[in-house]
């Protein structure tokens, strides 16, 4: 008997049907106020703070400034899930995603799909009529090619792994797809989520940056590398009455006041990456609206290079973890998030109350450890910076402060986000780095598989057969009472060899001028600039 599944399908298996009223929570308990429904369903959720107004009817027509630190890097674009990569996505489509208040799939690209009884196989209904920018149309070719795509090494893509999960690909007809797959895969959807369908035909461009074709909402118009990115109206878009908006211009301003300058004076209408004062501050400003996504979508972390000698003895690393301070961290540099120093919001059926405080801040313990591990003398260390994340250069500062009264010697290297995301990807940072990981708001098991500092190959080049067994069981296992036992398991594990410390959630927020619509979000956090609207 085939599992059948549609846009007002039941969730994929029990365990998703569990984890969608842990995660739903925060949405649920939220007004609904706009659509964030792929496709063309009308699920509604909000996704804005406190101080949102009644929303209008959207507008149709105008211009949308949107200002961020850092600029597009081509290479990374569908193939790494970073903020700054997130509004340029609106260039593309996916086949399916989740709703933003629970982890039931909705049909972007994919009208329906069917799984086979034992979740080894699914086959999809491409939806016909989509056409690329360029006017070709897009068939079930098409989505064979993108998985192969995210499946090379060469892309360097956080949905490598998950990507090969899918042993053959059918395609019968212009509109059919069959997936098989390795073993039974239910949560097969989390790789949809993050998977954005681009036209093999020019994508030698989009590497080189010199065009971008999707089937998205918006057309490529113009790059200037380091000042803008410019994206026009889709005329035909498959969505007949999307984008409402007429154009998206992008500006790069490395500079946090200068980001805040544009807004203020409004000649930005978004912003990302304000200085998380001056969006506390924004909030009682009711020319601004500070939308917070309803669930941690990611989380900051600090990652250890196990190939630097001196990491390689957990003791060490364990030490490491005692002396970062969260709280200060949160309360002082942050202002949004809450401590943790396991990767899972307290939605997650992965959280562990008896595990989440394992390391607060405690340098007693830390100096005890670093004794037993004999270290001694002045030894060196780097922390490595993406200038792309302002907000981890305070958290990097702290942490050389702290080992500097062991007598470490310890530098801050910052790096542009081009060479920063090289070396993580490769795992060749050489000792310590602050950065961001996205997936725990998705099935547990797939941050072990998508996210880089956890997956294997991980950025941190940590490797233990019990950990790759543990992923193994975790990924196969659709029994509730067995999967708590196994992310019990993973938690001890992850708090024993310290190849990855948490550092606090992400609570991740978007400035808006109160002219812009309450705007969705896809639940992997990048903003659906398709049904972004401006008023008069």
């Amino acid at each position: 008997m085939e599992r059948k599944h549609s846009m007002f399908a039941r969730n994929l298996s029990r365990r998703h049907f569990v984890q969608g009223l842990a995660l739903g929570a925060a949405g649920l308990a939220l007004n609904s106020t706009i659509g964030c429904g792929g496709g063309t369903s009308s699920s509604q959720t909000t996704i804005s703070g406190p101080s949102t107004p009644v929303v209008a009817q959207p507008v149709r027509g105008g211009t949308l400034i949107y200002v961020q630190s850092a600029d597009l890097v081509a290479k990374a674009l569908t193939n790494t899930s970073a903020p700054g990569n997130f509004p340029y996505l609106a260039l593309y489509d996916r086949l399916a995603g989740y709703r933003i208040d629970k982890l039931v799939p909705e049909p972007e690209l994919a009208e329906s799909w069917q799984f086979s009884a034992d979740y080894t196989s699914l086959t999809m209904k491409v939806r016909s009529g989509v056409k690329f920018h360029t006017g070709r149309t897009m068939t079930s070719e098409d989505v064979r090619w993108n998985i192969a795509r995210v499946a090379d090494p060469a892309s360097a893509s956080q949905v490598m792994n998950m990507a090969k999960w899918v042993q053959k690909v059918e395609t019968p007809d212009e509109s059919t797809v069959v997936l098989h797959f390795d073993q039974p895969r239910p949560s097969i959807f989390d790789f949809f989520e993050y998977l954005f369908i681009v036209d093999q035909e020019t994508y030698q461009d989009h590497l080189d940056g010199k065009r971008f074709v999707g089937t998205g909402a918006f057309k490529f118009k113009e790059w200037v590398p380091g000042d803008h990115f410019t994206m026009v109206r889709n005329p035909d878009y498959w969505q007949k009455d999307l984008p409402y908006l007429d154009e998206i211009t992008m500006k790069v301003l490395p500079d946090a006041s200068t980001r805040l300058m544009n807004l203020q004076t409004g000649t930005a209408d978004i912003g990302i990456d304000i200085d998380p004062r001056d969006a506390k501050s924004l909030e009682s400003d009711k020319r601004f609206i500070v939308d917070h996504l309803p669930l941690a979508t990611a989380i900051w972390y600090m990652g250890l290079d196990l190939q630097v000698p001196l990491l390689a003895d957990k003791r060490v690393r364990q030490a490491i973890a005692y002396l970062i301070d969260r709280k200060r961290i949160v309360d002082t540099q942050l202002m949004y998030g809450e401590p943790m120093c396991l990767p899972w919001d307290k939605a997650s059926p992965a959280y562990d109350p008896e595990l989440a405080s394992r390391f607060d801040y405690n340098p007693a313990k830390a100096k005890d450890l670093l004794t037993q591990a004999a270290i001694t003398g002045a030894p060196s260390l780097t922390i490595t910076n993406n200038n792309a994340a302002p907000k981890s250069a305070p958290m990097a500062e702290i942490m050389q402060a702290e080992l500097t009264k062991l007598g470490w010697k310890v530098s801050v290297d910052n790096l542009a986000a081009a060479e920063y995301l090289d070396r993580w990807s490769k795992g060749q940072f050489r000792g310590l780095w602050f950065g961001t990981a996205s997936f725990m708001h998705m099935n547990p098991s797939s941050l072990f598989v998508m996210a880089v500092p956890f997956r294997v190959p991980n950025a941190s080049n940590f490797t233990s057969s019990q950990y790759t067994s543990l992923i193994t069981d975790m990924l196969k296992t659709g029994d509730e009472t067995q999967s708590k036992k196994l992310y019990r398991q993973m938690n001890e594990l992850l708090l024993d060899e310290c190849f990855v410390l948490p550092v606090s959630s992400d609570d991740r927020y978007v400035v808006r001028t109160s002219k812009i619509g309450a705007l969705p979000v896809m639940r992997s956090g990048p903003p659906k600039l398709a049904r972004a609207w401006k008023s008069k």
